[in-house]
């Protein structure tokens, strides 16, 4: 190894070990082996660093196919490639985004069909990490062993607000020939079977290999970096006695993974890890499946100048199966009263239901308040969260918005709730609101994929108008003895119904009266209901003082069939006169 190699190998070591060891009876040995263990084990472990963010290599570089069935199907094919980014800034890092780069060409070996690249998170918070992993997938094809064994590639991070950082470089993939080998198996692999969007959870990864443990080592869970955030892993080995990990590779004997360099693909040190591996994986997941996923573990190693995966890759019986659900959330919107007149105050309502067994909590509400026929206004001070009041919303791109920190308990609902005066402008207003949670947007769906925002229609009405059209038949100048019938027709130009119609003839408050040089007509009152469902007629005989007259053939000296005594006709409506209903109301009266 030339001296430039031996400085990048040993910068790289010098790094946070990733393995810690339980202390053993010999103190003196234990600092030895503390020290080989210390200095070797993070060769892979180089950090770039920038003002906040840090990324660190988290996989080993070596790849491959089934030495001897490689063709048949036998033996894994895909492999997961990662890296750890850290926040050592003072400030969450939102939008954090690993990106996977190739640095060559080589058409055998690729991202897996459907893994997400870039992926996105939606905020990294302080001084905590979370891992991004690339399912490398090699093709079955003999070329891959003999003239392109190898791609180069590395692994940027970002985020808004922080430059990129990126893992070292040139760092490659390379693709050996493996063995099957029965003393690497899958023990379990268990969990939850049912895991919803949004939350995070353990599996646990038990694997056994040779007592001893190998010079290098991965045992992990293949997860699709779709549905599954890796947001940490607690590895630990049985060999050597108490030692602890943070990731799914042990790199125990100082391996060079340099491309070009001397002892590239080497150990410098004879170092194992292994025995009975115990790993927990807390992931977050991210989306939803479209049906079962099925989770194996791959176990991968070198030792004794040979690569090895376990034979029962792939065995049904070592593998779990779960379905990944949209989150339990729905959100509704209501509206109160409904209908309301022109100028009126009503009370939104958005509920979120959860109808799952864990809590949720939402970052914030959403709504848009309707712009036409017209523009509400919003009642400050009037919002509450769960009857308890919070503050106003941020108004912003004709959106409003209630930032904070919203618990919706498993099994219930909660109410955010606010008022808005409608405008002086009749119509139909539709009302729509999303809440969310992280990245995710909570609607009137539980699928986080699509956008259905909640709605609320709400009419807002003019109140009852009802109008009067007066006429006379026949019109124009008439001789004395003549009939005269005079009509009223009415109608209802307003949005509601009016209800306790009462109409009199003539208007009560002018000095008008029938018998003013008429004679009233006994019996030739008629009306037209124009749906309302009955009428009582009633007369006066005092200018409307009172309504308890009964008209008479020839009282008052008028001729017989007329009454001369009546002054006013009053006609009094049951039920309602709806929107755009017309009826009539007349009556016959003699000129003296």
């Amino acid at each position: 190894m030339s001296s430039a190699d031996a400085h990048e190998v040993s910068r790289h070591a010098a790094d946070a070990p990733a393995l810690a060891r339980a202390a053993t009876p010999s103190r003196a040995a234990t600092l030895s082996r503390l020290f080989v263990l210390a200095f070797f084990l993070c060769v892979v472990c180089a950090q770039t660093v920038s003002a906040q963010v840090t990324v660190t290599p988290v996989t080993w570089n070596v790849i491959g196919l089934d030495s001897n069935k490689w063709s048949q199907g036998d033996g894994p094919d895909t492999f997961q490639i990662g890296a750890r980014a850290c926040n050592v800034g003072a400030t969450a890092v939102a939008n954090i985004t690993g990106t996977f780069l190739w640095d060559s060409s080589n058409p055998y070996i690729n991202l897996a069909t459907g893994a997400a690249n870039p992926v996105t998170y939606a905020s990294l918070p302080v001084g905590t990490c979370t891992d991004f992993y690339f399912p490398v997938t090699v093709s079955r094809v003999n070329t891959v062993f003999t003239t392109n064994p190898s791609r180069r590639y590395h692994i940027t991070v970002s985020g808004t607000g922080v430059s990129s950082v990126s893992t070292p470089t040139p760092r490659e993939l390379y693709v050996q020939q493996l063995l099957s080998q029965s003393r690497n198996t899958v023990v379990s692999i268990t969990g939850p079977t049912n895991v919803y969007v949004g939350q995070s959870y353990t599996f646990r990864l038990i694997a056994d290999t040779a007592t001893q443990g190998y010079d290098q080592l991965e045992a992990f869970i293949n997860l699709s970096n779709v549905v599954f955030q890796v947001q940490r892993i607690s590895t630990a080995y049985s060999a050597p006695a108490g030692a602890t990990n943070d990731k799914f590779y042990i790199d125990a004997c100082g391996w060079n993974n340099v491309p070009g360099s001397a002892g590239y693909l080497d150990c410098t040190n004879s170092g194992k890890a292994g025995g009975t591996i115990v790993t927990d994986y807390t992931i977050k997941i991210l989306s939803a499946g479209t049906g079962p996923i099925t989770l194996g573990a791959l176990i991968l190693d070198h030792s004794g100048g040979s690569y090895h995966y376990n034979a029962d890759n792939g065995d049904p019986a070592k593998q779990l199966n779960i379905s990944a659900l949209p989150p339990p959330l729905t959100l509704s919107k209501l509206v109160s009263p409904t209908p309301v007149l022109t100028g009126g105050t009503v009370t939104y309502t958005l509920r979120v239901t959860n109808s799952g067994t864990v809590n949720y909590t939402l970052a914030d509400y959403v709504d848009t308040p309707p712009t036409s026929p017209g523009s509400p206004a919003y009642v400050a001070g009037s919002s509450k969260f769960n009857n308890v009041a919070v503050g106003n919303p941020t108004a912003a791109g004709g959106k409003l918005t209630w930032s904070g920190s919203f618990l919706i308990p498993a099994g219930q609902s909660r109410d955010l709730t606010y008022q808005m005066t409608m405008p002086n402008t009749n119509g139909n207003y539709i009302n729509t609101a999303v809440a969310h949670f992280d990245a995710y947007q909570i609607d009137s769906t539980q699928d986080v994929t699509d956008n259905a925002p909640a709605s609320a229609n709400l009419r807002v009405n003019t109140p009852p108008n009802v109008s009067l059209v007066k006429s006379v038949s026949p019109s124009g100048t008439q001789l004395p003895g003549t009939d005269l019938t005079y009509t009223v027709a009415f109608a209802n130009g307003g949005d509601t119904g009016a209800q306790q119609l009462t109409l009199i003839d003539p208007d009560p408050s002018t000095t008008l009266k029938i018998n003013d040089n008429t004679d009233f007509k006994v019996g030739s009152v008629a009306t037209t209901l124009g749906g309302l469902t009955g009428v009582t007629v009633a007369y006066s005989n005092d200018g409307g003082a009172t309504w308890t007259y009964t008209p008479t053939s020839a009282a008052g000296g008028a001729p017989a069939g007329y009454d001369r005594n009546v002054t006013h006709v009053r006609w009094t409506f049951n039920g309602t006169l709806v929107s755009a209903a017309s009826g009539s109301v007349s009556f016959t009266a003699r000129i003296r």
